[in-house]
């Protein structure tokens, strides 16, 4: 997984819990307005190796509740389900932060009972979403299924 930022300590990324934040790199959306533009495309700088971040929560894992996994789009990280079993391991809890664009992943790891909570980010109205996202021919129902999803109630959001 591409680790470009580590928050090491936050109250607010995680409610109720005090959590560490993860920043992957690369992103399928542009959006002008982005707060992690420097971590959009395939040249964002790798802060720390997976192993360091583990190491890390490690040591920090009797003051730490859980870890806020944020992008860029962590759903677009291959071996993102295997770096959250290596966090749970540890005792820790996992909220992803997601724009919704993957919603199969989404169900996916939900299923598999390795999220305690999820946020999307829901950029526009439909009319203004392509503008929102800096992309073009996006498919809508890729983001309906994951509002749908989260709506159903299977995991806090």
């Amino acid at each position: 997984m591409k680790i470009c930022g580590l928050q090491k300590t936050t109250l607010l990324d995680f409610p109720g819990r005090v959590a560490a934040t993860i920043f992957t790199g690369g992103c399928n959306f542009r959006c002008p307005f982005c707060h992690n533009s420097g971590l959009l495309g395939s040249d964002a700088e790798e802060y720390e190796t997976q192993e360091d971040i583990l190491a890390f929560l490690e040591k920090r894992k009797r003051v730490l509740e859980g870890v806020c996994i944020t992008g860029g789009e962590p759903t677009l990280q291959p071996d993102l389900e295997e770096f959250i079993r290596k966090v749970r391991s540890l005792g820790l809890a996992v909220k992803l932060d997601t724009n919704g664009y993957m919603p199969g992943i989404l169900k996916d790891l939900c299923a598999k009972a390795l999220l305690d909570c999820v946020a999307m980010d829901i950029k526009a109205g439909r009319n203004h979403y392509e503008e929102a996202t800096g992309v073009s021919g996006l498919s809508m129902e890729r983001i309906d299924e994951s509002i749908e999803f989260l709506l159903s109630g299977s995991v806090p959001y």
